[in-house]
C-alpha cells in the first residue's frame, strides 16, 4: 500500500456522523481484492468502488442499471442521454461496462496532485452525476430525493457557516458541478425554506410567551 492509498482510506474512515462534506463521513470500507475497495455510508445512496493504480485513484459508482435488459429503442435512448450528459457535468463521466453492460459513473484522479478537497469534490460530482442521470432517464423518484437531500444538507451547512452567496454558487457550480440556473433555483429554494422555518420558530415562541 503506497502513501496515497493509505491517505485516501484514512480520509474515508476517519470521519464523524453529521459531517457537512461527504469525505468527512465515517465510511465503512472493505477491501475486495488487492488495491480495490468498496465504501458505503447509510446516508449516501450509492456504493463507492475505489481502485488504486500506479498513477491514478479511480472512483466508480455502479448504478444497477443494466442496458442489456432493455429493448433496442430504450438502449439507444439511454446511450444518447448519457453521452449528452457527459458534456454537461464537470469531472465525472458516465460509462457502460462489464458483461451485463451496467451503467457506471466514474472519476479518475491523478495521484501526483491529489488533495482532500479534490477528493471530496470528486465524491460530490458522483452524487450530482447520479441525481442528473436518474432524473434524465426518468428513474426512481425516491432515489432522487435521497441524493438531493444530501446536497441540501451540505448547502445548509455552508449557509449557516456564513458563506456568501457567491461562495455558495461557486460551491454548487464549480465544486459540485451543477449548471448555473439549477444552482440558483436550488439555493433560492433552500434559503426560502430556512426563512420559513425561522418564522415558524418565532411564532411558536410568541405563542408560548402568551
Amino acid at each position: 500500500m503506497d502513501k496515497v492509498e493509505a491517505q485516501v482510506l484514512a480520509w474515508l474512515t476517519a470521519g464523524e456522523e453529521g459531517a457537512a462534506d461527504i469525505v468527512d463521513l465515517p465510511w465503512k470500507v472493505e477491501e475486495i481484492e488487492k488495491d480495490v475497495y468498496v465504501a458505503e455510508h447509510p446516508s449516501i445512496p450509492f456504493t463507492l468502488v475505489v481502485m488504486f493504480t500506479e498513477r491514478y485513484v479511480k472512483l466508480a459508482v455502479p448504478t444497477n442499471l443494466r442496458v442489456n435488459e432493455f429493448d433496442l429503442n430504450d438502449r439507444l435512448f439511454i446511450y444518447d442521454t448519457l453521452m449528452m450528459l457527459n458534456d454537461k457535468i464537470n469531472l465525472m463521466k458516465y460509462s457502460i461496462g462489464g458483461e451485463d453492460k451496467q451503467v457506471r459513473i466514474r472519476v479518475d484522479l491523478d495521484k501526483s496532485s491529489l488533495g482532500k478537497e479534490e477528493f471530496n469534490n470528486a465524491l460530490s460530482s458522483l452524487v450530482i452525476g447520479l441525481l442528473v442521470g436518474v432524473s434524465a432517464l426518468g428513474l426512481e423518484e425516491d432515489f432522487l430525493q435521497r441524493v438531493l437531500a444530501r446536497i441540501v444538507d451540505m448547502l445548509v451547512y455552508r449557509i449557516e457557516s456564513g458563506y456568501t452567496q457567491q461562495e455558495l454558487m461557486d460551491f454548487l457550480t464549480l465544486e459540485v458541478g451543477m449548471g448555473e440556473e439549477e444552482a440558483k433555483e436550488l439555493l433560492s429554494a433552500v434559503l426560502k425554506a430556512m426563512e420559513e422555518e425561522i418564522e415558524e420558530e418565532l411564532e411558536e415562541m410568541e405563542r408560548n410567551e402568551e
